[in-house]
């Protein structure tokens, strides 16, 4: 499912229009048709259509056009439907005109008994801030939706306000409960203060064929596409099918990162999963992962050289190696890293691990001139916008602005890397600029030790043999997926890393037992 600007948006039905013969009106009727039944499916358990109150407020231009043929479906099916046309102050109830001395006494009445109110004001193609009147209407309305918990807002494509493209909003923006947008999702719902004003987003279907969005490099990940990513279980299976994959990670101040992260390469369905540790620290590895295999380095305070050249003696036969995760930092770590990049990147391609670079993996190398041409090629790298700043020397990266995506796309082109820039809307992009973002967020993976389980999730399908973009976003989807089944019985604060763990194969199942094409994510 491809995100679109605005100007996208517009080149896809002009084109469609221009080789198809859809023309705005037949693509109207498509998206009223399409809305009405995505709300009639997603009504909430208690309700009926038939005598359900339904208050449409409908704009001047094509938005208000959606509505209108939205609501004459609804009503079709038995919902008592009011219309309040803003711009020239008409209100229709049941077919029936209202007199224009009554009007205002009516909507009153009708905001305070509609089940549902519609916002089919404004479309995607506003960007200028909200008129008075429109503020003064849509702030009656949030306000009628604090007094009652009955009352559910849904908006049409996008709530009045939003800027399509930026995700900023209005003062008078209102939050909706459910936002059923049209043909594709837009570039500025996955950012803030946008992404807040949503609510759950269904996608309407107006008749685009498929083709035409063949140019389109941005993509939602969706349990659909993640499904397809997910790699087969044959029957003749054996622990080599599904690769190995090798953690240098952790160390005696951060013991817990190799865990998590080894942890989830497993859960993931990696074949065989091996930690490369000091021997002082393998008893707690040993003790708590009981199926991981170990290679044993020399102490930290041993020379650079031999605890690199003693994982990379064992490299051999491992199509996934994670650096980073707990390593700490100081000049002997960082030599070992720098060693192994340079064993990484003499190998032929077929006999490289794929490598998975994360935390201190990446803090260890930011100091230093040009890092990313160290990297081999198709390298994953994994930062949080702390790290990306320091990568960044010093520029400031937000956890969910619009600001990250150009920065994103720009810095896989130029380190020419597989990016995954961490945050509430997590973006995945590469060096040829296509870019997938991820809709679900949870404010519970603001945990530590969360980055540990996402790197090792995407190690683990690197061991699979995923392509490097492929295991990112597989791993970023499945990684909030889990979150989200924690965090149905345990809410939103409190989740622990480890709480992930059990919950992983468990994502992998709810993504495949999905039904194929359904609109909601």
């Amino acid at each position: 499912m491809h995100i679109v600007t605005v100007a996208e948006m517009r080149e896809l039905e002009a084109e469609a229009d221009r080789q198809y013969g859809l023309t705005s009106p037949i693509l109207m009727q498509n998206a009223g048709r399409s809305a009405a039944a995505i709300f009639t499916a997603h009504l909430l358990p208690h309700l009926s259509l038939n005598g359900l109150e339904i208050l449409f407020l409908i704009g001047p231009g094509n938005n208000g056009g959606d509505g209108v043929v939205m609501a004459r479906h609804l009503e079709q099916e038995g919902a008592f439907i009011s219309l309040y046309y803003w711009k020239t102050r008409r209100l229709v109830v049941q077919g029936r005109e209202i007199e224009q001395e009554e009007t205002a006494t009516e909507l009153e009445s009708l905001i305070q008994s509609a089940t549902y109110i519609v916002d089919a004001l404004l479309g995607t193609g506003r960007s200028r801030p909200l008129p008075d009147d429109m503020r003064a209407l849509l702030k009656r309305v949030s306000t009628e939706r604090t007094q009652r918990d009955d009352l559910r807002i849904v908006a049409i494509d996008l709530s009045s306000g939003i800027n399509a493209d930026t995700g900023a909003v209005d003062p008078g923006t209102i939050h909706a409960d459910m936002t059923i947008t049209l043909a594709c999702p837009k570039q500025g719902f996955f950012f803030f203060p946008a992404r807040e004003y949503i609510g759950e987003l269904f996608v309407g279907d107006i008749g685009l064929p498929p083709e035409l969005e063949r140019n389109l490099t941005t993509e939602m990940l969706t349990s659909e596409l993640v499904r397809a990513l997910l790699p087969p279980r044959p029957l003749n299976s054996n622990k080599g099918t599904f690769g190995k994959v090798m953690l240098f990670c952790g160390s005696q101040r951060y013991p817990g990162s190799a865990f998590l992260a080894a942890s989830a390469a497993g859960r993931v369905g990696a074949g065989l999963v091996t930690l490369a540790v000091t021997e002082k620290m393998l008893p707690i590895y040993a003790s708590t992962y009981h199926e991981a295999t170990f290679v044993l380095l020399p102490e930290e305070n041993t020379a650079s050289f031999e605890r690199a050249k003693e994982l990379i003696n064992h490299l051999d036969g491992y199509r996934a190696l994670l650096l980073g995760p707990g390593l700490g930092q100081s000049p002997n770590t960082r030599e070992v890293i720098l060693q192994i990049l340079e064993h990484l990147r003499a190998l032929p391609d077929e006999k490289r691990p794929r490598l998975v670079v994360d935390a201190d993996g990446l803090n260890n190398l930011s100091d230093l001139e040009h890092w990313w041409t160290l990297l081999p090629k198709g390298t994953i790298i994994t930062p949080h916008p702390g790290e990306m700043r320091r990568l960044c020397e010093g520029k400031k990266v937000s956890g969910g602005d619009i600001d990250r995506l150009p920065l994103a796309r720009a810095k896989a082109q130029e380190w020419q890397v597989n990016l995954v820039l961490k945050g509430a809307c997590t973006i995945i992009t590469e060096p040829r600029q296509h870019t997938r973002i991820n809709w679900q967020a949870n404010p519970a993976l603001a945990s530590a030790g969360t980055g540990d389980v996402l790197a090792g999730m995407i190690a683990g399908f690197l061991a699979q043999g995923l392509l490097p973009f492929d295991a990112a976003s597989a791993g970023v989807y499945l990684h909030t997926t889990a979150s989200l089944l924690v965090s149905q019985q345990t809410g939103v604060a409190g989740l622990l890393a480890s709480d992930l763990l059990p919950q992983l194969p468990c994502a992998i199942m709810e993504v495949q037992r999905e039904s194929a094409g359904e609109a909601k994510q």
